[in-house]
């Protein structure tokens, strides 16, 4: 398990950096769409902590991603805040709602279904507040003009910069959830989630591993939330801060396969390209029917994938056939 799982970490990392090489020779278009896919797949790993690996799904991480692109831009632009410093004060304040949230629904054992509704109340009450605070732009957003960059006498663009980010933050998302996997959080969440009874009868405390996945995941997705806001110069609280925004990685997860680290990744790099293309060919000459085509493979890839991507692809691998074949024979004799 352990050898499988650094295999399957390794070969994400690997997948990521040649991406990266292979992203910084596309066209601009392309380039874009790749570096947001980046952003994409690290959002979902890191809703993959809690809604995955924890098995708890959270409507609500569209406040920590909001937080992340929001409060820093806030703080350069009216109190003269370095960045580094601001997107530091998002993730302790992501961490501490993300914590709060936990023990609000844990402590009192509220159940998947409660968690789930006062995840989506308060995410939506983020919006709420988000567009009603001049300090977070309100309505309007909030526009934070970048500047290329000087690194050992060679000149960065904004568009490399974000490319770059977007690179790092992905494979942090991977590491972090390889050793979440291989810690013994990872375990006892595995536990919590198959049965929450039996874990706890064997002295697996709820309340701190549920929490903790929580803080992990809330200040992962706050740092995207920053990554985010870099890349696209402009903030808009109506995306960054609205639950569509989280329901969309929650869709790329399941679709992906939820709970695993190659899941998540492989719904993102499909499924997000593939939308952003067929939005750019199709909405102009014919708009709406992009959507309609992108629901219809959604749609499909569901009914004939319940497992997901993941698990068809490993169904179909020479080497799980091997195994089959291998335990059959085992049978036998």
């Amino acid at each position: 398990m352990n050898k499988e799982t650094f295999h399957v970490a390794t070969s994400g990392l690997i997948a990521v950096l040649a991406t990266g090489i292979i992203v910084s020779m596309l066209p601009e278009y392309y380039s874009g769409i790749a570096t947001k896919t980046l952003i994409f797949i690290g959002l979902a790993m890191a809703w993959n902590i809690v809604g995955g690996i924890g098995g708890q799904l959270s409507l609500g991480h569209s406040v920590f991603i909001g937080l992340g692109a929001l409060l820093p831009a806030a703080m350069l632009l009216k109190l003269s805040v370095p960045l580094w410093v601001g997107i530091v004060c998002a993730a302790i304040v992501s961490s501490l709602i993300g914590a709060g949230l936990s023990w609000l629904t844990f402590r009192f054992r509220l159940g998947h279904l409660y968690f789930a509704l006062v995840t989506l109340a308060v995410g939506e009450l983020g919006r709420i507040i988000v567009i009603g605070t001049e300090f977070l732009g309100g309505a309007s957003g909030l526009l934070v003009q970048y500047k290329p960059s000087h690194v050992l006498g060679f000149e960065l663009s904004v568009a490399t910069q974000s490319l770059i980010f977007s690179l790092v933050f992905a494979a942090l998302t991977i590491t972090v959830t390889y050793c979440l996997l291989q810690s013994k959080l990872g375990y006892r969440l595995r536990a919590l989630k198959g049965n929450e009874d039996a874990a706890q009868a064997i002295g697996i405390d709820l309340l701190r591993s549920k929490t903790a996945a929580m803080v992990i995941s809330a200040i992962l997705s706050s740092l995207g939330g920053s990554v985010f806001a870099q890349y696209n110069g402009f903030v808009d609280p109506e995306v960054v801060a609205s639950p569509i925004l989280i329901i969309s990685i929650i869709l790329f997860t399941a679709i992906g396969g939820i709970g695993t680290i190659w899941g998540p990744v492989l719904g993102v790099a499909i499924l997000f390209p593939f939308g952003e293309i067929l939005r750019g060919v199709l909405a102009n000459n014919l708009p709406g029917l992009h959507l309609v085509i992108f629901g219809v493979t959604l749609v499909a890839v569901i009914r004939l994938m319940p497992n997901g991507l993941i698990g068809w692809v490993k169904s179909r691998t020479w080497l799980s056939k091997f195994n089959r074949r291998n335990k059959g024979s085992l049978a036998i004799s």
